[in-house]
């Protein structure tokens, strides 16, 4: 009896190893299929944490969910990266950055849904919370160091919040995320564009501003040229002055986009409505791509959004950076 029972467990194990051997094959067969996308080990030296990758979204991509700790910067980002099914261009994808990738990367899901299938890889850069944005880190992370009385959230007693990030955040996208999107998927380094709105927008202006190779193609939606007293502006007048911008060998694409209508908070007093509207009056987008539309170095196209409000406009601006970062023909004469 004792023996019998020892080939019947015996017979119960390889059964169970031969199963296991089928479904990791079947696995191996389905990972193929996703251009060999995978959960991306951390860089050396950074503790990130991985969640499990998910599969919504539009049946033409796999959608991989992650977080990732910013080791340069300073704390965990919700990455969500869209990666197309099928052949793999020869030079790689072209891929979209999307700050506030809470928001942005469902719209992004949405156009391409919309617009039907297309060759390129989105990334959305989050924050680890169910939806919504993190107001507190999400000021710190697009602004430069800014004075306290020269934030409106602030003036108006409606909170305190931490400036100066915009650096060290954008060094971390560059040196840090970027390799790893490079490890999910095979990416066109010639063909990388980056999208913001509103704060975000005014980080996209400091990207190209300071650092212009490290996108093709930047999209800022109703920047916030205002912030911190206009100090963008500055920045502004040294790259109009650049001889790097006026003689680029690749020129760089950029397109601006404006709301038409203006709509302020629900529940502001007269004098806090006044406030705001005096804290964000200056220059406007429109402006900025008048003037930047004369370096031969850079294709500007702008377009005003008429008949929405700055936060209306939004999901219209992200299925506008899906096009303009496709289709560059079609945006050339705007």
């Amino acid at each position: 009896m004792k023996y019998r029972y020892k080939i019947h467990t015996w017979k119960i194990l390889v059964c169970a190893i031969f199963l296991l051997i089928m479904c990791t094959s079947t696995f191996n067969r389905e990972t193929e299929a996703f251009n060999q996308v995978r959960t991306p080990a951390a860089p050396a030296g950074l503790a990130a944490d991985i969640a499990s990758s998910s599969v919504d979204g539009p049946t033409e991509y796999q959608i991989k969910t992650f977080d990732l700790y910013f080791q340069k910067h300073g704390g965990k980002y919700r990455i969500s990266v869209s990666v197309p099914v099928g052949p793999v261009p020869a030079n790689g994808y072209p891929v979209i950055y999307l700050l506030d990738g809470n928001l942005t990367f469902p719209m992004m899901q949405a156009a391409q849904k919309d617009i039907g299938f297309c060759p390129v890889v989105t990334v959305g850069i989050g924050y680890p919370i169910d939806s919504g944005i993190d107001v507190g880190r999400r000021y710190f992370d697009l602004t430069p160091p800014t004075s306290p009385d020269l934030i409106p959230i602030e003036a108006i007693g409606m909170g305190t919040f931490a400036t100066g990030g915009r650096d060290t955040f954008f060094a971390a996208i560059e040196t840090e995320l970027k390799p790893v999107i490079e490890r999910i998927a095979p990416i066109d380094r010639n063909q990388q564009t980056i999208f913001g709105h509103s704060l975000a927008g005014l980080l996209v202006l400091h990207i190209l501003y300071t650092s212009p190779a490290s996108f093709q193609s930047y999209m800022a939606a109703d920047p916030s040229i205002w912030w911190n007293a206009g100090s963008i502006l500055t920045e502004h007048s040294n790259f109009m002055e650049s001889e790097r911008a006026r003689n680029e060998k690749a020129p760089v694409r950029l397109l601006i986009e404006t709301s038409g209508k203006q709509a302020l908070r629900e529940g502001l007093s007269k004098d806090e409505a006044a406030s705001l509207v005096k804290f964000r009056s200056g220059l406007t987008g429109k402006e900025i791509a008048v003037a930047l539309g004369g370096l031969s170095g850079l294709h500007v196209s702008f377009q005003e959004q008429v008949d929405k409000t700055h936060g209306s406009m939004l999901p219209y601006a992200v299925a506008d950076a899906l096009s303009f970062a496709l289709n560059s023909s079609s945006w050339e004469a705007r």
